[in-house]
């Protein structure tokens, strides 16, 4: 979890091309607009896509020059066991590699509070007038972010028990608005 406290000004391009959840965008911050909080939770995985990328041919190359070793011995039945393993793994790589770089961002101003999560590649974002922003901790165990009829659940990478510090950390900051 990375928490800046101090203000600064939205630098980071708008992703371009992602799609955008169906709600209405209350205001797109201007690139002068400074957010006065600004929450980033990513998942924790150990390896990034690129090194994911080096593993697995490092992977295929040691698994082909055994199979290629066997296969001169003459075991025929190794190349094509060694295809079918290497496609399993790479399928399995794949699946977590897209989900590698998942987030979700909370940021705020005193214009808007947005709400920008990344599954797989998909970003969505929704924005709350952070006046009437009402946060809660239900059972679900995700805090629910509640506005207008427009509700968005945040904190799927905190651990559980950082979820109730992160609901009153974010009210606090709206109270103080």
């Amino acid at each position: 979890m990375h928490n800046v406290d101090h203000p600064r000004i939205a630098s980071e391009p708008e992703l371009q091309g992602s799609p955008v959840a169906e709600a209405p965008v209350l205001r797109v911050p201007d690139v002068d607009e400074c957010w006065l909080r600004d929450w980033v939770f990513r998942r924790n995985c150990s390896m990034s896509p690129q090194q994911l990328v080096v593993f697995f041919a490092s992977l295929c190359v040691v698994s082909l020059i055994v199979a290629s070793i066997a296969w001169d011995v003459g075991g025929a039945l190794v190349m094509p066991f060694t295809g079918i393993e290497l496609a399993a793994v790479g399928a399995a790589l794949l699946v977590y590699g897209r989900h590698a770089t998942d987030r979700e961002r909370v940021r705020l101003s005193a214009q808007q509070l947005q709400v920008e999560w990344e599954n797989a590649g998909v970003v969505q974002t929704v924005s709350f007038n952070p006046q009437w922003v009402r946060v809660s901790l239900p059972a679900s165990g995700l805090i629910e972010v509640t506005s207008a009829g427009r509700t968005a659940y945040i904190g799927r990478y905190a651990r559980p028990e950082r979820r109730a510090v992160l609901a009153r950390d974010l009210r606090a900051a709206l109270r103080g608005l």
